[in-house]
């Protein structure tokens, strides 16, 4: 949206800053949607006012523009835009029928490369249409038609007014080589978290970003080597009851042995004298 500072500072000078801001919001809204607000309510909640201020400055910010919200400079920078699209696709159109045929055999290659590139990138997909890079051919109205539909315009004369280009668009979208299954799942996502159509700026940025991700190898982890510890067991030292028991019957036994031991050695007879006899 063309923005010409002196004159909109001339047009302006009265404008408080909440009222600035205001003005600028009407501005854009008219400029995405192609139309003005379809009434003082709808005018209202574009604003962000709360009542009590659109009550103080709705009348100024009315003086700004014509009956029913209507704006002559940005119908005229719209009629501008859309004569120059115009134009634009017209000779895009016209270069492309005046191309010079190339010979048989090379024109051959080139179309089979080109269906090749087409095939493995744009036609991902069992449900994806098989495009090609002509402008305006029925393939890339079929990706028109399957946009419109997954942003809820099923019919195509209620598509906005903001989409006037919305086939030169999809021309770039194939060449850029987006695939349509891309462009239809990342639309039916935008039109789920959005109830007012986005301008097609918008969608370009997201199909943008998705394709990067399409783009990007998928992240490899080398796997470390693997590691051998060696672990010394060590003997269990839990012990049964009927084992304990054995032991101290075993530790008994050699007790009374040795005390027994003892005993003889006292009573026995000593068969030869005691040193010093």
């Amino acid at each position: 949206m063309p923005l010409y500072i002196a004159d909109y500072l001339a047009g302006t000078a009265r404008l408080t800053t909440v009222e600035h801001g205001a003005y600028l919001l009407l501005l854009m809204h008219y400029w995405i949607k192609g139309e003005p607000p379809a009434n003082d309510d709808i005018a209202r909640r574009v604003t962000r006012m709360t009542n009590r201020q659109w009550a103080k400055s709705s009348s100024v910010l009315k003086s700004l523009f014509c009956d029913g919200w209507r704006h002559d400079v940005l119908d005229l920078e719209l009629a501008k835009v859309i004569e120059k699209s115009t134009v634009a696709s017209a000779n895009a159109r016209k270069a492309h029928g005046d191309r010079k045929p190339t010979p048989a055999g090379s024109q051959e290659t080139n179309t089979h490369h080109t269906q090749n590139h087409i095939d493995s990138d744009v036609g991902k997909g069992r449900d994806a249409p098989d495009l090609k890079l002509d402008e305006g051919s029925p393939e890339v109205e079929r990706l028109v038609e399957a946009f419109l539909s997954a942003a809820g315009f099923p019919d195509r004369s209620r598509a906005p007014p903001g989409w006037y280009n919305l086939v030169d668009r999809a021309a770039l979208w194939v060449k850029s080589a987006y695939p349509a299954n891309m462009i239809i799942q990342e639309t039916r996502l935008i039109a789920a978290k959005s109830p007012s159509p986005k301008p097609l700026s918008y969608y370009e940025k997201v199909f943008a970003t998705a394709f990067a991700h399409l783009q990007q190898p998928l992240p490899t982890v080398p796997t470390p080597r693997a590691e051998s510890t060696y672990v010394r067991r060590r003997p269990s030292q839990r012990q049964t009851v009927r084992e304990v028991l054995d032991a101290r019957i075993a530790t008994a036994e050699q007790h009374d042995h040795s005390r027994r031991c003892s005993e003889v050695r006292e009573t026995a007879p000593r068969l030869l004298p005691r040193r010093g006899d």
